[in-house]
């Protein structure tokens, strides 16, 4: 464990005496986990921060790709993939497992 020497304002330093007096511990594990603390927020803040920019990346790129395609109704779309893909004759999913379980 490092040791290293830290200046403090003298009503901090009362503060943090009197803290871990409270606490029934002494300056330095106090001081250790109040730091411990602080890094992980400011981690996680960061980490928020980033998802938050791939978020607002990827909603920018759906919608310049909306603009590009212009209006199209996605309904139609699917039930058209719909009936090509599962027309009478056609074996689906099911009726393949089925079939090899016999």
């Amino acid at each position: 464990m490092a040791r290293i020497n830290v200046f403090l304002k003298d009503a901090l330093l009362k503060a943090v005496e009197a803290e871990a007096e409270q606490a029934g511990t002494n300056r330095s594990a106090l001081i250790q986990a109040a730091l411990s603390r602080y890094l992980e927020i400011r981690r996680k803040d960061r980490e928020e921060a980033e998802a938050q920019r791939r978020m607002d990346e990827a909603c920018k790129k759906m919608d310049t790709l909306a603009e590009k395609l212009g209006h199209w109704d996605p309904i139609k779309v699917i039930r058209g993939f719909r009936e090509t893909r599962y027309r009478p004759g056609r074996r689906t999913g099911a009726v393949v497992r089925e079939r090899r379980r016999r």
